[in-house]
């Protein structure tokens, strides 16, 4: 019998991951308006949301 194991990020991937995140936060925080710093969060939680389904 197989065990088919799911490959986890490596804590360099991980720590990738982590700043892209920190970067898309810190460019809607300077934002000049609220609805462009919606715009922002709203791509980035996108992009989130594509990297949990694979």
């Amino acid at each position: 019998m197989e065990v088919v194991q799911d490959m986890g990020m490596t804590d360099l991937q991980f720590k990738s991951w982590l700043k892209q995140i920190i970067r898309g936060l810190e460019s809607a925080k300077e934002k000049g308006t609220k609805e462009e710093t919606d715009k922002e969060l709203d791509e980035l939680l996108k992009d989130l949301k594509e990297d949990l389904q694979g």
